[in-house]
C-alpha cells in the first residue's frame, strides 16, 4: 500500500479511530529503541586491497578492468 492510499484510509475513518490510530503510531514511535534512532560514526568499509593480499600472499594483480580503460582511451 502506497503513503498516499493509507492517508486516504486514515481520513476515511471517523474522528474517533482517527485519533486511536494517530495514538498507536504515537506510541509505535516511543517504543522504538534509542540506538536505531541515532547513528553516529563513520561506517567501516573493508580494506579490499588487504584481503587481496593476503588471499594472494603477498602479491597485488593489476587490475585489469583499469588497464583495459587505459587502453581503450589512449
Amino acid at each position: 500500500m502506497s503513503a498516499l492510499e493509507l492517508l486516504k484510509q486514515v481520513k476515511a475513518l471517523s474522528s474517533r479511530e482517527r485519533q486511536k490510530f494517530l495514538r498507536e503510531v504515537a506510541a509505535m514511535k516511543q517504543a522504538r529503541p534509542a540506538s536505531s534512532e541515532v547513528r553516529s560514526g563513520r561506517v567501516k568499509w573493508p580494506d579490499v586491497e588487504a584481503r587481496a593480499r593476503r588471499n594472494s600472499r603477498g602479491k597485488l594483480l593489476p587490475n585489469l578492468v583499469l588497464l583495459d580503460r587505459e587502453e581503450a582511451a589512449s
